[in-house]
């Protein structure tokens, strides 16, 4: 009986064969058309757990004979790369100083020399962008993360205080939260489904999802004019970035709850803690995330923008420029929670 529907088998399995594969080229093609029609690659740099590819502007000639001037390190967030932070923060802050912006470990186009889940600890990712920045010529830069990014920049923080001028945390985790993971994420780490979702089938799903996530993302606010190409959101499309970026997102809560215990002791880190957030974001609460910080320390400042969404780093760029030179040139915080309007 096997030997009759055995030629029928080895035909179904040859079809389904050319159907992936079919399904994987095409998925290439789609991906290499994206990813044409984005803004060119940067620089590298490597660290000891990575491949950092970075954007600049205003770089020095010789760092260390302009120690006066700002080196401001931009961190982004889940999904993004470099050239969101750039787009967003670059033309506002290189007047005032040099701008550095990083693909975080694995994401964007930068790689990773250790397993993602090594890496997806903020304080690892932390840790090897200061490495970039050192190799640099820089010194005491001032980190700005939005998202994850602001994560990143807390953990910099926590890890890295007295190497640093200061830590602007834009709508950043810092709370753990509970509840399920995403179920993208979940689907695209399990073992030999998600590579074949990763190839096959998800830049055809993820390519009509970009603009809709960044509209979302800056409800009830509106992104930018050819966002999604000017910040090369197609970069998150990748196999090798999405599955690491899933990982990073479904790690994060766990390593802010073992962050959470030392927020209180950061050693080096008194009145250099500041927290922009708006009181729309639908994404990272405010009252859940920042505020309890607060409570923690009484040094950080925390400026709540009204109406802002979790992209206040491309819709209020000029007042958070303004903000971090104000808190830049006063040498330190202004404790407590204060309300900004745009505007006024």
């Amino acid at each position: 009986m096997f030997f009759r529907f055995k030629p029928m088998l080895v035909g179904f399995l040859a079809v389904l064969t050319l159907i992936a594969l079919a399904l994987w080229a095409n998925d290439a093609l789609l991906r290499a058309r994206l990813l044409a029609d984005i803004p060119p690659p940067g620089k590298f740099i490597e660290t000891r757990g990575a491949t950092l590819h970075y954007l600049e502007k205003n770089p020095s000639a010789d760092p260390g004979e302009e120690k006066d001037k700002p080196v401001f390190v931009l961190i982004h967030g889940s999904s993004a790369n470099a050239h969101d932070m750039m787009l967003a923060l670059g033309d506002t802050l290189a007047p005032h100083g040099v701008v550095l912006s990083f693909d975080r470990p694995g994401i964007g186009r930068s790689r990773n020399k250790l397993p993602d889940f090594d890496m997806s600890d903020p304080r690892a990712q932390a840790r090897e962008i200061h490495q970039a920045v050192r190799a640099l010529g820089y010194e005491k830069p001032v980190i700005i993360g939005q998202s994850w990014g602001g994560s990143t920049a807390l953990a910099y923080a926590q890890v890295l205080g007295e190497e640093i001028t200061a830590s602007v945390m834009l709508a950043p985790p810092i709370i753990p939260w509970y509840g399920p993971d995403y179920w993208p994420n979940r689907l695209v780490t399990l073992p030999l489904i998600g590579p074949m979702i990763a190839n096959a089938v998800l830049t055809k799903y993820g390519a009509g999802q970009l603009e809709a996530g960044a509209q979302g993302a800056a409800w009830p606010e509106t992104a930018p004019d050819n966002y999604v190409r000017e910040a090369a959101i197609a970069l998150i499309l990748q196999p090798r970035a999405f599955r690491t970026n899933a990982v990073y997102a479904m790690n994060l809560k766990h390593h802010l709850a073992d962050m959470q215990k030392s927020y209180a002791d950061m050693p080096g880190t008194r009145d250099k803690l500041l927290i922009i957030h708006g009181n729309k974001d639908r994404t990272v609460n405010i009252d859940y995330n920042a505020a309890p910080l607060l409570e923690m320390r009484a040094d950080v400042e925390l400026l709540e923008l009204d109406g802002a969404g979790h992209m206040l780093h491309h819709t209020w760029k000029a007042e958070i420029t303004a903000e971090i030179m104000r808190f830049l040139n006063d040498g330190k915080t202004t404790p407590g929670r204060h309300i900004r309007r745009k505007g006024a």
